[in-house]
């Protein structure tokens, strides 16, 4: 390999040879998905078609500042895959890049225009082509082709390499297209399964709660107003949970939101401790259901109705990842435990802890007021479990 410039004759095998790697190669863009397969291909035709032995693609890193030789044929080993060479102007392949023109050097001994790398000492590099790969955008990388002997690389095979190099970029973007798409699609797949099983668990919620509110009311009027008010309290919760990208919202957040849905802000009466902690889904809305009966309670018959009553809320997270919530009410007088459990009570003591999974509630009427404590884990929402009622 690596042969010289030869006859009419000779010159006209070579293009052949030339044409014939454009036409295999162009084949080969259209349908391979495979990259490295690909670039692996694409160093084997030119390295026939130009009969040079050492051919390389180097592709420009994240970093901008180095090529890796991402492809090649015929090199030492661990030189594809690991070497990199520099992609600033003193570097052939580098001022390729920035110039996005071709570098020719026939005789790389005499090199003066630029530094040459060691990889190409160590080869023993007579004769270099360096073009750049770009589409589009912005450039991919430099394909290059290395002789080890001396070789005067003239006009055709340089337009030669510029059409190969063009159909590189080619190749580059349409599986990096393809790549995306196909990304895109698996995360619209995954989108639908978890608005399905979200959707799923939301019905199974408003169920539960028509349910339990059905059983604690004597009539419909009585139904339609208390199950509206709590299906609020999701849809309130719900409009967190979607007020960003993210599933993640804050505690301080569902109690603010909830107790100023009733009427009640932080201030004398309201005391809210605790450092500020993001909460998966799940807990968000049990969460909020449990509060908007807290407050709901302390609006009726607690510490928001009673001149002078206080609510002090705390909360703290305990190993392993559990949330321990205090709900205590103050200047409310009650003088006996009452005989009969509210729907309030209920979605406390079993509802809200069967919503939040391994969670357990624990609530008592003290002689001045009520105190209310849940503990529930606060580890993200494991994909596709069980968040809602049966």
């Amino acid at each position: 390999m690596d042969g010289g410039e030869g006859s009419t004759e000779s010159k006209l095998d070579n293009l052949r040879k030339q044409r014939a790697a454009l036409a295999d190669f162009g084949t080969d863009a259209l349908r391979s998905d495979d990259l490295d397969a690909l670039l692996e291909e694409a160093c084997r035709l030119v390295s026939e078609a130009l009969d040079v032995r050492l051919v390389k693609v180097l592709e420009l890193l994240p970093d901008g500042d180095s090529l890796l030789v991402r492809a090649g044929i015929n090199w030492n080993p661990g030189v594809v895959g690991h070497a990199t060479l520099g992609a600033h102007s003193d570097s052939p392949a580098g001022y390729a890049l920035q110039t996005c023109e071709p570098v020719i050097s026939n005789d790389v001994e005499n090199e003066r225009r630029f530094a040459i790398p060691d990889l190409l000492r160590e080869h023993r590099i007579s004769s270099m082509v360096n073009v750049v790969i770009r589409g589009e955008g912005e450039a991919w990388g430099v394909l290059e082709v290395d002789s080890p002997r001396h070789r005067n690389f003239d006009q055709d095979d340089i337009d030669f390499l510029r059409t190969y190099a063009n159909l590189l970029a080619f190749a580059i973007e349409r599986i990096g297209k393809h790549r995306k798409l196909a990304e895109a699609a698996t995360t619209r797949r995954m989108l639908l399964r978890e608005l399905q099983h979200r959707v799923g668990n939301m019905i199974a919620n408003i169920r539960a709660l028509a349910t339990v509110t059905r059983a604690y009311s004597a009539d419909l009027d009585e139904f339609a107003a208390a199950f509206d008010k709590r299906l609020s309290a999701l849809a309130r919760a719900q409009t967190l949970l979607t007020r960003d990208q993210t599933d993640l919202v804050g505690i301080r957040d569902i109690l603010i939101q909830e107790l100023e849905a009733h009427g009640c802000e932080p201030g004398d009466r309201l005391s809210l401790r605790g450092a500020d902690q993001p909460l998966p889904r799940k807990v968000v809305q049990a969460l909020a259901v449990a509060v908007h009966e807290l407050a709901t309670n302390a609006v009726k018959y607690g510490a928001l109705a009673a001149d002078g009553g206080k609510i002090d809320v705390s909360w703290s997270v305990q190993p392993p990842n559990e949330m321990r919530l205090r709900w205590r009410e103050d200047g409310v007088q009650i003088n006996e435990q009452p005989s009969r459990r509210g729907f309030g009570s209920r979605v406390i003591n079993e509802v809200v802890p069967h919503m939040l999974g391994g969670a357990s509630s624990d609530l008592q009427f003290h002689p001045n007021g009520i105190e209310c404590t849940i503990i529930f884990p606060v580890t993200p929402d494991a994909p596709g479990s069980a968040t809602g009622l049966s």
